[in-house]
């Protein structure tokens, strides 16, 4: 990484994109609201009523920068959907079912009349009660983008998420991920692990309020670190990805009150990656749930790689820095 000079660490920090953050959360809002309202129509256990679109990295934190991500969970209070997704999958006589089934239809002639145009446009949800799951919801949420937005958008369906790019609706660079989810009374967003082992919950009232609670004790300079180390993690050219956003919100979130004290956000800066560098951040509380360390929590352990890598990273700027 090369060039990591005041002027640049100013400018990272000054830039504002909150405008165009604003205007794509309520595009993505607005997406999201007709796509579960066409749903709701024929799948009686989705309700826009019980459904939350929760942001998740940067655009929960504030510190949006030009390479931001937009990350929701898209979670649906729904018994019945966690219900199946708990029950047992016969996935061998499913896909006898399926082959059967093309077979059949490849068969069949074509319809001689065509449907009215109003109708050729409307996404069709088929549904059984008790075989739809997360899956099913996340393939249905697919056809209700797809049919309110743009020739030019792409709607990729992922192993866990909908990925959303639209340079019409949103910017030829923007890209959206939607994780759809279940979630309880309490807030929890959950995840399918396993039939056997069931959801993982992720929570973020506690993150919010310490974040929250970081910004009254030092300032905006905890936003600006957290656009700065996003910037130079997506940029260095050991990390091609985006940083796990809890992991460096507890990273900073550890680094004591004295170190964001300045009015030069580029000595605060050398100040904290000094800091960073000497310091066993393994031990560092998780943002998420302060009962653990990051070395601990699902949240931010998972991806070690890019642990390791960021620390590598947060390295290669010490050097150059000294």
């Amino acid at each position: 990484m090369r060039g990591i000079s005041k002027s640049l660490i100013q400018s990272i920090a000054n830039a504002d994109y909150t405008e165009f953050a604003e205007n794509t959360e309520a595009k993505v809002s607005t997406l999201v609201s007709l796509a579960v309202e066409d749903m709701a129509y024929s799948i009686p256990f989705v309700s826009t009523q019980k459904c939350i679109l929760q942001p998740v990295n940067e655009t929960f934190n504030g510190a949006i920068t030009a390479e931001s991500e937009f990350i929701y969970f898209l979670g649906f209070n729904s018994p019945q959907i966690e219900i199946n997704c708990l029950q047992y999958n016969d996935w061998w006589k499913k896909f006898k079912e399926r082959l059967v089934f093309a077979w059949n239809s490849s068969k069949k002639k074509k319809r001689k009349k065509k449907k009215k145009q109003k109708d050729a446009a409307m996404p069709q949800y088929e549904f059984d009660t008790e075989k739809y799951n997360l899956d099913a919801l996340k393939d249905d949420l697919q056809k209700g983008f797809v049919k309110n937005l743009t020739t030019t958008s792409i709607v990729y369906n992922q192993d866990r998420c909908l990925r959303v790019i639209g340079k019409d609706e949103f910017g030829p660079k923007t890209q959206i991920f939607i994780y759809p989810c279940l979630m309880d009374e309490d807030g929890n967003f959950k995840f399918l692990i396993s039939r056997k082992k069931g959801f993982y919950k992720i929570n973020f009232t506690k993150r919010a309020e310490l974040i929250n609670q970081k910004i009254e004790a030092v300032g905006v300079n905890y936003i600006y670190m957290l656009k700065i180390l996003n910037t130079l993690f997506r940029t260095s050219s050991k990390t091609s990805f985006a940083p796990n956003q809890i992991f460096l919100e507890s990273l900073l979130y550890g680094v004591p009150d004295e170190f964001y004290v300045g009015e030069d956000i580029y000595d605060v800066f050398l100040k904290i990656v000094n800091y960073l560098n000497l310091t066993d951040v393994s031990n560092f509380k998780s943002i998420l749930n302060p009962d653990l360390t990051i070395s601990q929590d699902k949240a931010t352990k998972s991806n070690q790689i890019a642990f390791t890598r960021f620390l590598n990273s947060l390295n290669d700027i010490n050097k150059q820095l000294n």
